[in-house]
């Protein structure tokens, strides 16, 4: 089968990638769609420690094929995949935060091979192939009716937003949001935001493209900068005694400390973006001191069973809106000009389509 693998060379499609059958409480999905996300070009950057060769991808969609020992899921059932592999047993996951689960984290035997040798798996998903074997727990099924590229986008940037928002920094009608940068998870913030209420969502990117479609999901204001020095005077400018909210969705530390210190008093700083391992940030601890609050974020802090049934029907409503989100749906084989339109701000999220009838 095809997949897509990096070597630390090259970024390259292989059509003799091998995937194993899947083994107790595991299931084997065919992958209809995989959105390309900036967490998925660190390994690439070496910002993350990968072992090598590994199949990338960790936001996808696609069917059901075959269940191992102790998994009862229908063949063809629709899916979107999540890289949370939980035990679904331990006290963080019977309280619904499988985020804080420590038991299933570790990883296992890849199910990838090429010619007897072993090909990795990316956050125990690996999606950019046209199978992949994964937990039970990493299957969340869905019906009948989004595209699948956009569907796709549900497993990554859309939960992860909309868990920011809802959960961690509990967004209430009214409050004032900044979201500093427009990829597709920081677009999917400012739809969180207009959905949660919010009177006045800002948004602050250094690529000019992004303000029609921030404005178009709900912004009310876009900002262009290029440093964190001018975003700290714009955030200033715009909103002298600070926003109830700051959503940093880059992964820089310096955008970190100026989200920081743009909250109001009160305030919520949500960290989406994904810094390089071991990155420092550094800011004035006084700018905590009026209850202002830092706050991590994984996946959106909640338990995708039951979050993105919700995301759904949010879709259902005409309030969640994915299909603007996604910019091209190319095959796997366009893969490194895939990578280089991201690097190049030319994606709102570009999309792998597996299946011979997505790609346009």
């Amino acid at each position: 089968m095809q997949g897509l693998v990096w070597d630390g060379r090259d970024l390259a499609v292989h059509d003799d990638l091998e995937v194993r059958a899947p083994g107790p409480g595991e299931v084997a999905v065919r992958v209809r769609a995989a959105g390309l996300c900036h967490s998925d070009l660190k390994p690439l950057d070496g910002d993350i420690s990968q072992p090598l060769p590994v199949v990338l991808g960790h936001e996808a969609t696609g069917v059901v094929e075959a269940c191992g020992p102790g998994v009862d899921l229908p063949a063809g059932q629709r899916v979107v995949l999540s890289v949370l592999r939980t035990c679904g047993s331990c006290a963080a996951c019977a309280a619904g935060r499988p985020t804080l689960c420590r038991a299933g984290g570790a990883a296992g035997e890849s199910p990838f091979s090429r010619a007897g040798a072993p090909v990795h798996q990316f956050v125990r998903l690996g999606a950019f192939a046209e199978r992949t074997v994964v937990g039970a727990r990493q299957v969340v099924p869905i019906p009948a009716g989004i595209p699948d590229a956009s569907a796709a986008l549900l497993g990554c940037a859309v939960i992860t937003a909309f868990g920011a928002v809802e959960e961690r920094a509990k967004i209430r009608p009214g409050e004032s949001v900044l979201v500093i940068g427009a990829g597709g998870i920081g677009l999917n913030v400012v739809q969180a935001a207009r959905i949660a209420g919010a009177s006045r969502i800002a948004v602050a990117d250094l690529n000019p493209r992004k303000e029609d479609i921030a404005r178009d999901l709900g912004a009310t204001e876009f900002h262009l900068v290029r440093s964190a020095a001018e975003l700290e005077a714009v955030a200033g400018d715009a909103a002298p005694e600070g926003f109830d909210a700051v959503f940093e969705c880059v992964g820089r530390p310096d955008l970190l400390a100026a989200a920081v210190e743009a909250l109001a008093w009160g305030g919520r700083a949500v960290i989406v973006g994904l810094p390089p391992a071991g990155t420092p940030v550094t800011f004035g601890v006084r700018s905590l001191f009026h209850d202002q609050a830092l706050l991590g974020c994984r996946m959106g802090s909640v338990d995708p069973h039951t979050f993105v049934p919700r995301l759904v029907e949010h879709h259902r409503s005409g309030e969640l809106r994915l299909d603007p989100l996604v910019t091209k749906v190319v095959p796997l084989s366009e893969g490194p000009a895939l990578v280089a339109a991201l690097r190049a701000g030319e994606l709102d999220r570009g999309v792998f389509g597996l299946d011979a009838g997505l790609g346009r």
